[in-house]
């Protein structure tokens, strides 16, 4: 490409903007924001800082949005993969496709079709296809940088499209390792940004590893610099004072006061010079022959670099008229230095801005469809959108109606579904205003609403454009075609479920039944799968679901929907697998691995490799769940797919085996981003993880996220799982009515389903509430807080009776249900006073069988205490905490309960060092180490039977210590001793 210098033809000035740009494009920055006002000169920095890394081997690939109105998703990340292809001669580019996957190629070729042979130009609305195209680009980008540093340049990302700016947020977080970097520019004067700009701007500043250059005006110095420069000469300071103060600094702005000045370059100005800077650039412009403001005029309305071919349509200028134009405007210095591929723009949007605006309307009716028309001729997927705005702008809706058609596919196409969407909700508008609009077209109504709602539902824009689908509701309900109002049914249902799952329920019926009327086909097979988990999640119908998910089957595989056959055949696995047809599920589920295998859909494969891991992780074999988790984690990442339901499941699987750091490792790095609806397991899971490294608040917050992203949607077993770890969270935090009040909300939903089944350990996590609150009420001496702990603990009792036992009868497929039981026996001696030592062994002994370390560490842990406050000397329960010790690595909280217990019972964790008993006398005031806890126990106002529980002695020990403190301290009273050593500084952390 030509040199970008849109702004400014001199570059003077910005030294420390230079050297921060270029620090951190060899540091750790993975993004740069360059922001400032128009005609700052932000192009021109990031130019100059370009040429100037370039020494050090950068290599720098630009891509630039444009003030166009309707523009293709992803343009400028064509434009830069264009320029990627021509570094080194195009060997860079061969390298990093030679290393990467081989989706990579086949996706990318939707941006640069010269790569292939077109096997990815297909229309798609699944969102997992969206991060499955930036997962591409972003893997060839880096793999480009690992053989040369690499700058992706997007250019005035305040006219960017959303598509554009969440590639920009997936490449920001991606690859933390990379040597790629992103510079981005964008105006910080565009008054108001677009909302979804704005949205993005604070968005990424909150992500680790974004930098922000604040680009302000020049100084006076540097201003008279930049006058000498185009001048050819200095100027003398009247001329230089009076300029800075009409300019303020803006590079731009100077450089047209100084190319209006005489022809002879004398910088006199005469008071009849315009006062505002359009006035000057309109003038600028009158003063250019014929050609000139013609050839101007058209890149203006075109809002595009053009070639010489085009320009020639569009203006209708020969050749030869065209090049004259083209020569007057650069010695005018009123188009970009340089060019874009051989075509060419005006000097800056704000030139192109006054230019338009200074057309009639008829002009710019009559450019805007000659633009139309010549891009049209072109035929290429990167103009459709602009040919399809440049008609609308001309008035010509018979034209732009299959334009937007065109657009909109080809949106689709590389995912970008919101604009996508809105090209088919203005075809929508266009049909009642031309004639034979389904020829024109090429659908007819209903049609075009249901290509615009698959779009939307792929945006993710369900709820902001429900209005949408309730008029395609009220229109098509109805539809004589059964197939057709059956369509409508089932996507306005997916619309409904958002905000209710109740009112979805009778439109996913009714379109069953419309669908019963004409032959099967995959939208019929999708709504009885969807109607399957709708029975299963909301309202926990097993029976039901196993009905639906069997016509389903039928369905799918009459209709040769064969992704959609192996994703019912995995919720059958499952089915089978919770009517204690173990193996039979298993064998259910290779019949759906094979499906996917062979459907090809790699969603479908990535679907089924998460449910199988999840089968694994509920027969209790850990290790073999964790590693199909990481084969799925695997496969996503070869297919450039999120891989959030595998990760999940194999994170979980390693947090039962004890291995923190491992699932950490796994799921910390994708967790950098907002939680989402669809994304929210992989949180769930850095919740637990946080909790297990002891930050117990980022925990808290991260499950307040998640609850609010569920919101009412969430399934039974979502809720139970969110509000279980909520409630552990909770009551490690020291807050078990709040535990407590989580596992009944929980418990609520569980109410007449099939999933009580599965809720023993939440149930366990309740009562070890009540056995906590329970505990602190008889410590403290509060009759009416045990009573309450007693009660919440029978209704907990009274649900499992309800339930015929179900949450703790053992059952083939769920490992965990007898060691559950075991704890939740042990809990309740606990809530009732009762030491219940040998039912804390029995559950500890469980767990371990099932090879779960951290829960056998929890019940070791209070096997241990009940031993010591049933009296027994603290070298008999040596070895058990020491154990507990050992299992509890990898679970902060639990190992501070664990040695708090040691250091109580004066019992060192470290084996070589048990049998040594200190007993140093601590200066000053002589007090014995055993005295000096007794001390903070007393000054945190414990009284002598509190201070024997806390430190397993009797209450006659604890007031012998208690009365060798005070003599010690030469005080009378316990309120005395407590002052004293305050100020003496003896009562340490409470």
């Amino acid at each position: 490409m030509g040199e970008r210098v849109g702004e400014s033809a001199v570059f003077v000035g910005r030294d420390r903007e230079l050297s921060r740009l270029r620090a951190e494009a060899g540091g750790n920055a993975r993004l740069l924001l360059v922001i400032g006002d128009a005609g700052v000169g932000k192009t021109r920095l990031v130019t100059e800082g370009m040429r100037r890394v370039a020494v050090d081997g950068v290599a720098a690939v630009w891509g630039g949005c444009l003030p166009m109105r309707e523009t293709l998703p992803l343009l400028p990340v064509a434009d830069a993969l264009g320029e990627l292809s021509g570094v080194d001669g195009g060997e860079l580019l061969d390298a990093a496709l030679a290393v990467t996957p081989r989706y990579v190629r086949v996706e990318v070729e939707r941006l640069l079709p010269q790569l292939g042979s077109g096997a990815a130009a297909t229309t798609a609305t699944e969102r997992g296809q969206r991060d499955r195209l930036f997962a591409a680009i972003a893997e060839l980008l880096h793999a480009a940088a690992q053989r040369r540093r690499l700058v992706l340049v997007v250019e005035d990302v305040h006219w960017a499209d959303t598509a554009t700016l969440d590639f920009l947020t997936f490449l920001t977080r991606a690859r933390r390792d990379s040597a790629l970097m992103v510079v981005v520019t964008c105006r910080g004067d565009e008054a108001p940004l677009e909302p979804h700009v704005t949205e993005w701007l604070a968005h990424v500043r909150g992500i680790g590893g974004v930098a922000e250059v604040r680009l302000g005006p020049l100084s006076r110095d540097e201003t008279a610099e930049q006058i000498a420069e185009l001048a050819g000469s200095p100027a003398q300071a009247p001329v230089v004072d009076k300029l800075y103060a009409r300019t303020e600094g803006n590079p731009f702005f100077t450089e047209q006061l100084v190319a209006a000045a005489s022809p002879e370059g004398v910088l006199g100005f005469g008071s009849g010079l315009p006062a505002r800077l359009v006035e000057l650039l309109v003038t600028r412009t009158a003063r250019c022959g014929g050609e000139a403001r013609t050839v101007l005029s058209a890149l203006a309305v075109a809002g595009r670099p053009l070639g010489e071919d085009l320009l020639g349509a569009v203006s209708g200028l020969d050749v030869d008229g065209v090049r004259v134009g083209l020569r007057e405007l650069t010695a005018a210095r009123l188009l970009a230095d340089g060019s874009v591929r051989g075509a060419r723009r005006p000097r800056h949007a704000l030139l192109a801005e006054a230019v338009a605006a200074e057309l009639l309307p008829s002009e710019q009716a009559a450019f805007h469809e000659r633009v139309a028309g010549a891009l049209q001729a072109v035929g290429d997927d990167t103009s459709v959108a602009e040919v399809a705005g440049h008609w609308a702008a001309a008035g010509r809706v018979a034209e732009e109606l299959p334009a937007r058609v065109r657009a909109a596919e080809a949106a689709e196409r590389v995912f970008g579904y919101a604009e996508a969407a809105r090209h088919w909700q203005r075809a929508v508008e266009l049909f009642a205003l031309v004639p034979n609009p389904e020829q024109l077209a090429g659908l007819d109504l209903p049609h075009l609403y249901l290509r615009g709602l698959d779009a939307l539902l792929a945006a993710s824009d369900v709820a902001r454009d429900s209005a949408f689908a309730e008029e395609a509701y009220r229109r098509f309900a109805d539809h004589p075609d059964p197939s057709v109002a059956a369509s409508v049914h089932l996507r306005v249902a997916w619309f409904r479920y958002d905000r209710s799952p109740a009112d979805a329920r009778p439109l996913l019926e009714q379109a069953l039944r419309l669908f019963e009327q004409v032959p099967p086909s995959v939208d019929h097979a999708k709504a009885w799968n969807s109607y399957a988990q709708f029975l299963l999640h909301v309202e926990g119908r097993e029976d039901a679901r196993r009905a639906a998910l069997t016509r389903g089957l039928e369905v799918a595989e009459t209709a040769g929907a064969i992704a959609v056959a192996a994703g019912i055949h995995i919720n059958l696995a499952h089915d089978a697998c919770l009517r204690g047809q173990v193996a039979e599920g298993f064998a259910i589920a290779e019949r759906a691995r094979a499906l996917a295998e062979a459907s090809g859909d790699g969603e479908a494969v990535l679907e089924v490799a998460g449910d199988e891991s999840d089968l694994l992780l509920k027969t209790g074999r850990f290790d073999e769940a964790a590693a199909a988790g990481l084969r799925g984690v695997q496969a996503a990442h070869e297919s450039g797919r999120y891989p959030d339901f595998p990760a999940a499941n194999a994170a979980e699987a390693m947090l039962a085996r004890g291995r923190t750091a491992e699932a950490a490792q796994l799921i910390d790095p994708l967790t950098d981003e907002p939680v989402e609806p669809d994304r929210y397991s992989v949180h769930a899971l850095r919740a637990e993880i946080d909790l297990l490294r002891g930050d117990v608040e980022a925990a808290a917050g991260r499950l307040r996220q998640v609850r609010s992203v569920l919101g009412r949607i969430s399934s039974v077993d979502d809720a139970g799982d969110t509000a279980r770890r909520t409630a552990e969270v909770a009551e490690w935090a020291g807050r078990p009515e709040q535990g407590l009040a989580e596992v009944r909300e929980a418990l609520a939903r569980y109410q007449a389903t099939d999933w009580t089944v599965q809720c023993g350990w939440l149930l366990v996590v309740g009562m070890r509430a009540c056995a906590d609150m329970a505990e602190q009420g008889r410590a403290r001496r509060d009759e009416s807080a045990t009573r309450a702990a007693v009660a919440a603990a029978d209704d907990l009792v009274g649900w499992v009776d309800r339930t015929g036992g179900t949450p703790f009868t053992d059952h083939p497929y769920l490992a965990t249900i007898p060691a559950a039981r075991a704890s939740w026996d042990a809990e309740r001696g606990r809530l009732a006073g009762v030491g219940a030592s040998e039912a804390w062994l029995a559950a500890a002994d469980a767990w371990a069988e099932l090879g779960c370390p951290h829960r056998a560490a929890y019940a070791a842990w209070r096997h241990a205490q009940a031993r010591l406050l049933a009296g027994e000397p603290p070298a008999a329960v040596a070895d058990a905490v020491r154990s507990a010790a050992t299992a509890a690595a990898g679970h902060v909280p639990l190992l501070a309960v664990i040695r708090t217990l040691a250091d109580r019972a004066r019992l060192p964790l470290d084996a070589a060092s048990a049998s040594v008993e200190p007993h140093q006398e601590a200066a000053p005031y002589g007090l014995t180490d055993r005295e000096l806890l007794v001390l903070r126990l007393l000054g945190a106002g414990r009284t002598n039977p509190q201070i024997g529980a806390e430190l397993f002695i009797s209450p006659k020990t604890a007031s012998v210590h208690v009365t060798n403190i005070l003599r010690k301290l030469g005080v009378s009273t316990r309120v005395q001793a407590a002052a004293l050593a305050e100020r003496a500084g003896l009562l340490g952390p409470s």
